[in-house]
């Protein structure tokens, strides 16, 4: 019955359709998926370039906090910031163009060995005539030289001639210079002293070691040196 019904339908086993087609392509289940793939590829990829491009239009602000801890701020150099600070703070006054007065002798029991000369005198050491700068107070190796007045210590250094300085600014215009001191000051650059602080001890001068053991004091005043007694007081701290 089955197989007569079949052959009355159909004339001829050409005519037999397998699977009616679409006018248009055949989607397969593969196909679809794939075609699914590819959609969320390019709107991924879509959405990646409106993303990157919002940002480069307008990028995201980024909020610093403003730094206020001293902890937080760049340092200075140790010594620097010393200067700075000690030198500021003693200038409030001597930037008043104070008067600068010396009340105490770089050496407790001083003795003058060789003056302030602005005419050449004969330095036995270098054997030659020149002027002499400073004040000469004979003392022994390793005695305590002290500042003759108030001021801060703006430098220490070595010279050639003069050996171990240190540099005290009393005023904007003077200060004082200790020569022929040991290696180790006993202050350091930046310190306030008063008259009668020690500032160091007495070792040797390059430029006078044909004389006897001695510290050398100069003062500069506006750049030139002068005489020390200029700003020496009549009343003495020993």
């Amino acid at each position: 019955m089955k197989k007569d019904f079949f052959d009355d339908y159909f004339d001829d086993e050409d005519e037999i359709e397998e699977e009616p087609e679409h006018k248009g392509k055949t989607f397969t289940k593969g196909f679809l998926t794939a075609l699914g793939v590819c959609l969320v590829a390019i709107g991924a990829a879509v959405w990646t370039t409106v993303n990157n491009v919002h940002s480069y239009l307008d990028p995201p602000v980024t909020i610093v906090e403003e730094v206020t801890s001293d902890s937080d701020k760049p340092d200075l150099p140790k010594e620097e910031a010393r200067v700075n600070a000690t030198v500021s703070g003693v200038r409030s006054e001597s930037d008043t163009d104070r008067e600068v007065h010396f009340n105490c002798e770089p050496i407790k029991n001083h003795k003058i060995i060789s003056d302030y000369s602005e005419t050449p005198v004969y330095n036995e050491t270098l054997g030659d005539y020149r002027a002499h700068t400073g004040i000469d107070y004979e003392a022994q190796i390793d005695d305590k030289v002290r500042a003759m007045g108030q001021g801060v210590v703006t430098d220490i250094y070595y010279d050639d001639l003069l050996g171990n300085v240190v540099v005290i600014e009393h005023s904007k215009d003077v200060s004082s210079y200790y020569c022929g001191l040991a290696k180790t000051a006993l202050v350091q650059q930046g310190d306030v002293v008063s008259a009668g602080d020690f500032v160091g001890t007495v070792y040797a001068i390059p430029g006078e070691s044909a004389q006897s053991a001695h510290v050398h004091v100069a003062v500069r005043e506006k750049g030139k040196w002068v005489d020390p007694k200029k700003f020496m007081t009549g009343k003495r701290e020993e």
